[in-house]
């Protein structure tokens, strides 16, 4: 079991996850488009990523894994791409490391990183422990040669990339997926951030697949609400 949740931290999403919830249903759409879509491209790996922390792009991320995987019934792979702020480990309840980061850098290898999850079809590969993470954290060859060990393993591959604007990270993760989804808050996302977003997006424009427009809190009624999994609102995690 993860420590930090032994401490007092946030629950696993995998604690009260429902598939009738009416946020797994949204979800469940929105797979249902990506996965009619890619017919025939074989399209197995999606990026997630959001133009600023806070916008909920882990939690979206994490819902379409334990979807795809637990209603779908896909082998689905969740790698937290996001080594400045991860929050993966927290999510599913799994260790952080050896992770992400080890295996970019050779200190791990591909069975020493990944996890199993209470979610039988679900593996995840948290982001590892970087340290004081910074740009430098990140190995584009190692990530390269992480998509091409896991692609044939999977039928699903989503990643939980760092916000674009801020971090260069995710353009470069970006060039090895097959498709982005782009997560906004809605009400609250600055619209010049998601205008330099897409700017910067713009050498991978013909990935970006569709977006998701989440609000953790109020708005949307079923949109991803932390609500629904039971948080008090002092315990809900930053959303990433």
């Amino acid at each position: 079991m993860n420590q930090d949740k032994k401490r007092g931290g946030p629950q696993s999403l995998l604690d009260n996850f429902s598939t009738d919830a009416p946020h797994v249903t949204e979800v469940r759409r929105l797979l249902q488009t990506l996965l009619r879509g890619s017919r025939g491209q074989d399209a197995r790996v999606y990026m997630l990523t959001s133009a600023a922390r806070g916008e909920g792009k882990s939690t979206a991320s994490a819902l379409m894994a334990m979807v795809a995987a637990r209603v779908f019934h896909r082998r689905t792979l969740l790698i937290d791409g996001d080594m400045r702020r991860p929050c993966q480990h927290l999510l599913l309840d799994i260790a952080q490391r050896p992770g992400l980061y080890e295996y970019i850098h050779g200190r791990a290898s591909l069975e020493a990183v990944t996890r199993p999850t209470l979610i039988p079809t679900l593996s995840a590969i948290a982001s590892g422990h970087p340290g004081r993470a910074t740009a430098d954290s990140y190995d584009d060859d190692g990530f390269a040669r992480l998509v091409a060990a896991v692609r044939p393993l999977y039928e699903l591959i989503i990643i939980d990339a760092a916000p674009v604007v801020p971090v260069v990270e995710s353009t470069m993760m970006a060039e090895h997926a097959d498709g982005l989804l782009l997560v906004a808050m809605a009400g609250q996302s600055p619209i010049p951030l998601i205008r330099r977003m897409r700017e910067i997006l713009e050498p991978v424009q013909d990935k970006i697949v569709g977006g998701i427009v989440n609000n953790a809190t109020e708005g949307l009624p079923y949109y991803y609400d932390y609500k629904y999994y039971g948080y008090h609102a002092d315990r809900i995690p930053k959303s990433r």
